[in-house]
């Protein structure tokens, strides 16, 4: 049987797919996927405060205070699979505290949204390089390690966000399942980074082919069957590899 698993800056995942911040997101959903065969278990992305506004609606919270205690929860009960936090703020500072806050209650990787439309009016990291430096900075200063979700609009400052990252020593993003998206990082970023994707997966033949092309795991951003995808996902990664088995449970 082939070893599917990989590694996210150090941080071993069993199964090279997971979950996208926006999916499975209520505490009953991220339970079940417990007992899903996902990679890892992505939490929502969250806040210093609650987050409620009519205009950015994808940033919705209670708080990362009503997070923490469920991260200590899902670490206890997730075997070898690590809890991802995803995080925004407002500042430089909120993205350092929620990085420690969320490391201290266990999760094992990071996930700074810099892409959410409020984080972008707010803050403007990607036209704003001491912006970006100051986030960057605080980032590489956390315990455990990090990944840049990037903006899809922020392609055409790769290579700068490279180098900002890089001099600050963070080496972990998050980048759009297509050409525009991951593949023109790999290309302007010239090495030295582990890149997460993100959507445009509807078959194990799908994360085969990203992994193919140096990326390190897969979020599912879409999943009619629910937490069953994980299984299904991995069935056919199995298959296209010329294994044999019984259907995906």
């Amino acid at each position: 049987m082939h070893d599917l698993a990989t590694t996210v800056l150090g941080v071993r995942l069993p199964l090279p797919v997971m979950n996208a911040p926006g999916l499975f997101g209520t505490p009953r959903e991220l339970s079940l996927l417990l007992e899903s065969r996902t990679g890892a278990i992505v939490l929502p992305t969250a806040t210093v405060h609650p987050f409620v506004h009519a205009q950015f609606r994808s940033l919705h919270n209670p708080g990362f205070d009503k997070l923490t205690p469920l991260v200590r929860q899902l670490v206890e009960r997730a075997e070898r699979r690590p809890v991802v936090a995803s995080i925004a703020g407002g500042t430089a500072d909120e993205y350092g505290h929620l990085a420690r806050a969320f490391a201290e209650a266990g999760a094992a990787l990071i996930e700074a949204n810099l892409a959410d439309p409020w984080v972008a009016a707010t803050l403007a990291p990607y036209e704003n390089r001491g912006a970006l430096t100051a986030i960057a900075q605080v980032l590489a200063a956390s315990p455990v390690p990090v990944l840049v979700r990037l903006a899809e609009s922020a392609m055409r400052h790769y290579a700068a966000i490279a180098d900002v990252l890089r001099t600050a020593g963070v080496r972990g993003v998050v980048a759009r399942n297509e050409f525009k998206g991951f593949e023109k990082f790999l290309l302007e970023a010239a090495g030295d980074f582990d890149v997460v994707v993100v959507g445009n997966v509807a078959s194990g033949y799908d994360v085969l082919r990203a992994l193919a092309k140096g990326v390190k795991a897969v979020q599912v951003d879409g999943a009619p069957e629910g937490t069953r995808v994980f299984a299904r996902l991995e069935h056919e990664m199995r298959q296209a590899k010329g294994e044999r088995s019984g259907s995906a449970g």
